[in-house]
């Protein structure tokens, strides 16, 4: 009791004892409800140690009611007395063998931890409310922000999809130019060879042997020219799944495709590709091809753009124990350092504005490195820019 301030009473039911039995005891005595006993030195004991008056420590009429009425179930149970801020548990008592119910153990804990809990019981539900409504307004702020990241998102992707679109377009554009210049040559032979055929009938010069010569070379070239549209449909058709490819065999046939716009303008194209040991790579199959058929036509572009005589374009191809590394380099005098880290944004361009987007190389670093999940770097080397493109394998 002093030391933890809880004061433990049986409250017995004197239906079990003879009525005589509280004439001869000065122990017990009845209890202010009528049918139970308690004992009178826990009374006297209660008082001496909190030196207040037992009816002071008493709980009201009402609060001993609930108490004797739960003393009287099966279960124990425990009530908060706010009045006396004191907690008590009630455990009734059942004779074992009989089963008649025999009274009850009342358990009274009432301390300064209590009184201290019933003082600040409003300051605490305060504090708690301000902490839930903080809870809250956090979960509502993320909640918002959330949102608001998702609108992001959705206005990024429709944007990249609008810069996907405009850079499909200018890649078709160039595509049709690489197509012009690879059929440039196979069409002015057939010219040729039909007007010399015409020309040799008017002038009666014509013979028999010369009509089956030529046509056969008229034949070559027109293969020659299906050849063409076929490759570049299957570029152009190629399903959009991924699947193992042959990185040496994709560089092949990115530089066919490009060949020809290279030799129109008499720019030569160097290869340095190690082929001893195919390196495969799962990926969309065409877009690798999308890029290294970009950084050409820039290179060739930059070239053109500068008159450089004997303009060169080197693609180079290693392959490292995790990784493959493409290079593609020019000699068209390197880019201008203080543009260099602006090279990769969406719309910059150094060419005329009806000449380019901006949009390629921008398309190209987002192949790379969200489709492909490599690297796509620039720098400036002795003779001009060199573009490195790193793939894991």
């Amino acid at each position: 009791m002093k030391q933890y301030e809880i004061l433990s009473n049986f409250i017995i039911s004197d239906s079990n004892f003879n009525k005589n039995f509280l004439k001869n005891n000065n122990s017990y005595k009845e209890a202010h409800f009528k049918g139970f006993l308690h004992n009178l030195a826990i009374l006297k004991d209660l008082q001496e140690i909190t030196n207040q008056n037992i009816q002071d420590l008493k709980p009201s009429k009402t609060s001993s009611k609930k108490l004797y009425e739960l003393g009287q179930k099966k279960d124990p149970s425990s009530i908060f007395i706010k009045e006396k801020a004191s907690i008590i548990t009630i455990i009734p008592i059942f004779h074992k063998i009989s089963g008649e119910y025999e009274g009850f153990v009342s358990i009274i804990s009432k301390g300064t931890t209590i009184n201290l809990l019933n003082n600040n019981y409003l300051t605490i539900l305060l504090l708690f409310i301000f902490l839930y409504a903080t809870v809250i307004l956090l979960f509502l702020q993320q909640k918002i922000k959330n949102i608001k990241d998702k609108e992001l998102t959705q206005k990024m992707m429709k944007k990249d999809q609008q810069l996907l679109e405009q850079a499909k377009m200018a890649q078709m554009g160039e595509m049709l130019g690489n197509i012009a210049h690879q059929w440039r040559q196979p069409l002015s032979a057939i010219s040729t060879i039909a007007s010399g055929l015409k020309l040799n009938q008017e002038f009666g010069l014509l013979e028999e042997k010369d009509v089956a010569k030529n046509m056969d070379l008229i034949v070559e070239n027109t293969k020659y020219l299906s050849k063409t549209i076929d490759t570049f449909r299957d570029f152009i058709k190629e399903k959009k799944v991924e699947k193992e490819v042959i990185i040496q065999e994709k560089i092949d046939e990115s530089l066919k495709i490009v060949q020809a716009t290279l030799d129109n303008y008499h720019i030569k194209l160097i290869k340095k590709i190690d082929y001893r040991k195919p390196v495969t790579i799962k990926m969309i199959s065409d877009e690798l091809s999308q890029v290294i058929i970009n950084i050409l036509n820039n290179a060739k572009d930059a070239i053109t753009q500068k008159n450089i005589e004997k303009g060169w374009i080197k693609i180079t191809q290693k392959s490292l124990k995790e990784r493959v590394i493409i290079t593609i380099e020019d000699n068209a005098g390197g880019i201008k350092e203080e543009i260099i880290p602006k090279i990769f944004n969406p719309y910059f361009t150094t060419k005329h504005q009806f000449q380019g987007t901006g949009l390629g190389l921008y398309m190209s670093k987002t192949i790379i490195e969200k489709h492909l999940k490599g690297t796509l770097k620039v720098e400036n080397g002795k003779n001009g820019a060199i573009f490195t493109i790193e793939l894991k394998r």
